[in-house]
Order: C-alpha cells, then sequence, then structure tokens
C-alpha cells in the first residue's frame, strides 16, 4: 500500500489501499483459511463475544474517550503551531504544509472533495485501524505465540474496583515492557512504523529529525489505544473515539491549510 502511494505520489491511494486491501482483505483472507482447517468456531466465539463486549455502557465507554480525545486535539493543535512557527522561529520549522499535501495527491481535486476525505479519513480509519492493530493482530500474534490470552483482549482486565480513571491508571503502570506485553509493544511498534511514510511526506527534508518523536508517540499512543481497549470502563468505544478525535485534528489542519483562503494568503 505504502509503495503504491509513494509510486504514484499519492497519500489517497496509499491510504485506501491500506484500509480495504492489507486491513480488510488480507485478515478476512486469514480468516477463511483458518476457518477451513477448523478454526471457525473459537474465532466465531470471539468476536461473538467481543460485539456483546462492545455493547455494553456505549454511551460512558464513548464519553470517557472523547473526554481524552480533547486533550489530544487540543495538543495537536498547539504542536502544529510549534511545528509550523506561528508562535516562534527555529531550526526544525515546516516552512511549507501544503505543498507536500498537494503533490501527494490533493492538487487536482476541489476543497469539496477534500472535505469528503477529511471526514472518511476521521470516522473510517479509526474503525479499520482499531480492528486490524488492537483487535485481529493482538488475537492471532498472541494465540500463535502463546502470550496473553482472549481474555485481556475482551476487556476482562483488573479494573481494581478503583473507578474508570484510576482503573486506567493503574492499567497504564502495568503496561511496561515484559514477555505478557512483548506482542502489545511489538504491534505498537510496528503501527508506528507504518506511519513513517507519511512523516516523511509532511515534514519532506527535516522529515528525519521529527521521524524518531513521531516513531515515540505513535508507539505510546497504540499502547494507550490498546490499554482501553482491554480495560472494561473503556473498551473499543473509548479507543475509537480517541483514535476520532486524534484523526479529526490532523484533517482539521490538513484542511485549514489546503483551503484556498490559506492558500491565497500563502502566495
Amino acid at each position: 500500500s505504502l509503495l503504491l502511494g509513494e509510486s504514484y505520489s499519492s497519500v489517497l491511494i496509499a491510504m485506501v489501499a491500506m484500509h480495504w486491501g492489507a486491513m480488510l482483505v488480507l485478515p478476512a483472507l486469514y480468516t477463511a483459511v483458518r476457518a477451513w482447517f477448523g478454526h471457525a468456531r473459537p474465532t466465531l466465539q470471539f468476536y461473538r463475544a467481543l460485539v456483546e463486549e462492545t455493547s455494553q455502557d456505549v454511551f460512558q465507554k464513548s464519553l470517557r474517550g472523547g473526554v481524552l480525545g480533547v486533550f489530544f486535539f487540543v495538543g495537536a493543535v498547539f504542536g502544529f503551531l510549534l511545528f509550523r512557527c506561528r508562535t516562534a522561529s527555529w531550526d526544525f520549522c515546516v516552512k511549507n504544509f501544503r505543498d507536500p499535501l498537494e503533490d501527494y495527491g490533493f492538487e487536482s481535486h476541489s476543497f469539496l472533495f477534500r472535505m469528503i476525505a477529511a471526514v472518511y479519513f476521521t470516522l473510517w480509519n479509526p474503525v479499520i485501524e482499531e480492528f486490524f492493530w488492537r483487535v485481529f493482530l493482538h488475537r492471532e500474534l498472541g494465540t500463535a505465540l502463546g502470550i496473553g490470552g482472549e481474555e485481556s483482549l475482551l476487556g476482562q482486565m483488573d479494573s481494581k474496583d478503583v473507578g474508570p480513571w484510576m482503573g486506567l491508571v493503574y492499567g497504564l503502570l502495568e503496561t511496561l515492557p515484559s514477555r505478557p506485553t512483548l506482542v502489545r509493544w511489538g504491534i505498537s511498534c510496528l503501527y508506528a512504523s507504518y506511519h513513517m511514510w507519511p512523516v516523511k511526506v509532511v515534514f519532506q527534508d527535516i522529515w528525519v529529525y521529527y521521524a524518531p518523536l513521531g516513531f515515540c508517540f505513535l508507539v505510546c499512543l497504540g499502547r494507550l489505544l490498546l490499554v482501553l481497549r482491554e480495560n472494561p470502563n473503556f473498551g473499543l468505544p473509548a479507543a475509537y473515539l480517541l483514535h476520532v478525535w486524534v484523526d479529526a485534528a490532523f484533517a482539521a489542519l490538513c484542511l485549514f491549510e489546503l483551503h484556498p483562503l490559506a492558500v491565497a494568503v500563502a502566495r
């Protein structure tokens, strides 16, 4: 998917290919082959239990994820102002945020199309990524390697009866790398690594300076999303809402840079 995006100089092609090919078609084929060899029943039981767990207290879980997401959204805006040197100037300022976006797929499209792409990215990307990175890969790799049971993947982590927010704090404190968390940290690293190409696109010549920072941030974000996913007081709805806010921040900032008025001012 990323090779297609680079070959055609289009983040749109890369995104669609990743969503519908790598994260939907390939897992579906893998599951179908496994079902052919007699693994259909445990798979169906797992996803049935996942649906039941996700449907419980959806509003409260979503609200908690939304609260966390607002903080990330505000932080992303301040980070954008810092990187774009809107508040101060430094050696690693992103001088031009608009041209990379136009060079990689947006130049020939109307602003309406760009808004539709932003909505698609904000609402659909979290669905695909949360399923693929926080459910499918963790279950399959954990089962194959014998590390981590399905219980934690179905929101059965001990909340310690201290309330949802303190339970989340305890969950975060228990995420230090160890054998039971090896798969989780490994997949979070993979999750971060596949975002390095968009970092290269956006930051261009100075991307090597931002790549380590972006990689560490995304590893921690992926790990946080999984902690939410596995916490019975937050679950998949909270992980999804937090992810929506993170993607909404990026989409809104991209639209701001690509808006005709902003382009006119820049020129």
